[in-house]
Formats: structure tokens, C-alpha cells, sequence
């Protein structure tokens, strides 16, 4: 069946992007950065963020800057300060491992239940004017870091223009999508936010999403659960297909998430802290193989990013599928140019079922190489115009194409 649905067009002219200090760039270039962040990381955590591929770091709310800009510049990563102070903003405003200021967390969410809660409203609109008023404080101060908010996952009910807006008011536009829950066969609301919110902004602005790298635990409302590694790779090419040029992973395991009924990632999960709720021994050995998938996903990352902050190439291909499917476009897929000629072809399938995969090219296919997340690479077999490949259930692919001339 022909996926109309399936091939991404965005970005052909450039790609928002920033650089290490949040400078804005839409050609990839030396100190062109994709983010491979982490959130809530606490004091001490840092260098081994930074040794399983973490290019920066969320910190949590609190602890101030001030207390570990000197661990930071130690293990050489980029921090995007939650609720900055004026005087931190002062500060650090020049310190060059500052990416930028985040400003508010899920504000339609969060406004949605204050409004239920008290009858009044009229908050989501306040909130919104504190924001302005503090972003143009921060932008007095530093003209030249990014300042934003990062909202939920979807709009609740009668909020999807507010929704509309705090994605776009930002100098990025930031918000977090947890798809995975107990049953979850489908990516695709995912791919729809992300798709959402680059198309609300113009394909302009760069676009950092937060996975879920974490599991729910009693007390937690909700089911989330935490996911495979195999899915985690499937959601991070999910949302770079669909626009996403900045990925971060929430959340570093600590007593801070196990306070909030969170069991997040870590390299030696424990199953209880002195304060928080507890984990199972599976819970937190799930823990510990997410992680070791968050470490691969992050090295496959950074080999890929002068792909992934290439312009999409203006080739014209379509994509079949095969297979059980729920949705209409099970597959999503983005080509890029790469500097030497060749191509780079990214797939993800957004099913919780195989798919048999065919991609037709207008023009010759020379050669096909799948890329594996280890770096190695397979030869496949391809006819004049067209190759083929099998995605496992939330599966992703990367191949890299030479096309007749």
C-alpha cells in the first residue's frame, strides 16, 4: 500500500538549528549543535552523563548555577537553566556553556488544571503576560541566548490556539511527548506534534522534544511505562523525521524523580533512596538496559548529525508498506543531502507491529547500504529504481543511497 502520508519534505531549505551557545543556524557547520540533552540531572551526576554521549543537561530546579557551572565546564556540557533568577542571568549571561533560559514548564497543561481548579479564566492569559514580561527582563540583560518555554504534550479541551502559542513564542520551540502507556500501539501521535508545531512555526525555529526515557510508579498518574530501547530509537527518529532538531531525554533517575513517582534512567539504578518511592528489581534492571540504549542511541546521534542538520533533498520518492496497520501513515521518513553527493535516509516505523517497507525512486538507485545503530553497515539489494527492508515493530532504519545521476 502506497503511505502518502510517509515522505517528510520539511526543512528543504536549511535547518533551524543553533549552535553551543544557543547562536541561531540554518546550514550545518564547525560548532553546529544537535542536542542530546538530559533532564533533571543533579550535583555529581554530570561526568557520567557526559561519558555516555550527552552533549548537555536539564539541572534540576533545585539547585542554582551558581552551585554547578564549575562541575559542568569539569565535564564539558551545555545547560539549559530552569528558572533562572535575574542575578543568575546576569552572571552567566556570558559563561559559554549556557544554551538557554527555560523559562516555563507545560504552561497550558498546568494552566488548564489552575483554571479547573479555582474557576478563574483568565490564567492562562497572565501567565502567558509573566512570561513575556520575563523573557523581555532576561533579553534586556542577554540578547543573545534563546529564552522559551517547554510545553506538555498535547492541548487540552478549548485550548489549542494557547497551545499554538507558547509553542511559537519562544526563540525555540520546546515541548515534551510521552506516548508510551500500558497498550500503546502507535507512535503517531508523536509525529503529530512535532509536525504541528514545525509547520506552526514556519519551519523556522529550531525544535527540542523530550522523550520519555522513564517509567511510571504506584502513585504516578497515569500508565506510563518505561520504554525498550528499541523504542526509544524508534521515538527519536520519530520526532527527527517529523521536525525535531534537538532531543531531550527525561529524566536522569535520582530521589528528586522518585519523589514525583518517576523511575527514570541511570548507568546503576537503585531500587529505593532514602526518600521517594521505591522500584522493582525488574523496574529498575529496565532501568539500567534503557540507559545502555540511550548510550548507543546517543553515539549512532552524533555520527549522524551532519546528516540530521543537512537541508532535505529535493528528490521525489514514495514509500509502500506491507503489513498490519492502524494508522493511515505508519511510516515516516526524511532524506538528506549529504556534502559528498550520496544520501542519507532516514525511517521510522511508528506501528507496535513489523511492516515490510519499499522505497521507488523517480530516478536510478546505484547503491543501498543500511546503516546499523553500531555503525556498521549491510549492503541490500535494490533493482533499477527501488529497494526494500523490514522494519520490526517500532522499528527505525537509516540507509545511505547513491542515486543515478
Amino acid at each position: 500500500m502506497l503511505d502518502s502520508g510517509a515522505v517528510q519534505s520539511i526543512y528543504s531549505g536549511g535547518v533551524p538549528h543553533t549552535d553551543t551557545r544557543g547562536a541561531f543556524r540554518s546550514r550545518y557547520g564547525p560548532g553546529s549543535f544537535f542536542p542530546r540533552c538530559l533532564y533533571h540531572a543533579v550535583p555529581g551526576s554530570f561526568a557520567t552523563i557526559r561519558r555516555a554521549g550527552f552533549n548537555c543537561v536539564h539541572v534540576w530546579e533545585g539547585v542554582r548555577l551558581g552551585q554547578v557551572i564549575g562541575e559542568l565546564r569539569s565535564a564539558g556540557l551545555q545547560v539549559i537553566p530552569h528558572l533562572p533568577t535575574h542575578e543568575e542571568v546576569v552572571e552567566f549571561a556570558s559563561d559559554p556553556h549556557i544554551l538557554g533560559w527555560y523559562l516555563d514548564e507545560e504552561p497550558t497543561g498546568h494552566a488548564y488544571l489552575d483554571m479547573a481548579r479555582t474557576g478563574a479564566p483568565g490564567l492562562i492569559a497572565e501567565r502567558y503576560r509573566i512570561f513575556l514580561g520575563r523573557m523581555a527582563a532576561i533579553k534586556a540583560v542577554d540578547p543573545h541566548h534563546p529564552v522559551f518555554p517547554l510545553d506538555g504534550t498535547y492541548a487540552p479541551p478549548g485550548l489549542g490556539d494557547w497551545w499554538d502559542r507558547w509553542n511559537t513564542v519562544g526563540d525555540v520551540s520546546a515541548h515534551d511527548n510521552y506516548p508510551l502507556q500500558r497498550g500503546t500501539t502507535s507512535l503517531e501521535a508523536l509525529a503529530r506534534s512535532v509536525s504541528r508545531a514545525a509547520t506552526l512555526n514556519g519551519e523556522r525555529k529550531p525544535l527540542w522534544i523530550t522523550l520519555q526515557a522513564f517509567g511510571g510508579l504506584p502513585g504516578l498518574e497515569g500508565e506510563a511505562r518505561m520504554p525498550t530501547p528499541v523504542e526509544l530509537r524508534s521515538m527519536a527518529f520519530t520526532a527527527i523525521v517529523h521536525g525535531a532538531t534537538g532531543l531531550i531525554l527525561f529524566a536522569w533517575d535520582s530521589p528528586v524523580t522518585r519523589m514525583g513517582h518517576v523511575l527514570g534512567i541511570g548507568p546503576a539504578t537503585r531500587e529505593r533512596y532514602d526518600s521517594g518511592t521505591a522500584a522493582s528489581p525488574e523496574d529498575a534492571a529496565s532501568s539500567r538496559a534503557l540507559w545502555a540504549g540511550a548510550v548507543a542511541l546517543n553515539a549512532e546521534l552524533e555520527r549522524l548529525t551532519p546528516a540530521l542538520l543537512a537541508p532535505t533533498a529535493r528528490v521525489p520518492y514514495e514509500v509502500w508498506h506491507a503489513g498490519e496497520s492502524r494508522t493511515p501513515s505508519p511510516l515516516g521518513s526524511m532524506l538528506k543531502q549529504n556534502a559528498d553527493g550520496g544520501y542519507t535516509m532516514l525511517v521510522a516505523n511508528l506501528e507496535g507491529t513489523p511492516l515490510a517497507a519499499r522505497y521507488d525512486f523517480h530516478g536510478g538507485v546505484a547503491s543501498v547500504r543500511r546503516r546499523e545503530p553500531d555503525g556498521s553497515a549491510r549492503p541490500l539489494a535494490h533493482d533499477a529504481s527501488r529497494f526494500g527492508d523490514r522494519l520490526p515493530a517500532f522499528g527505525a532504519a537509516v540507509y545511505e543511497l547513491r542515486l543515478e545521476p
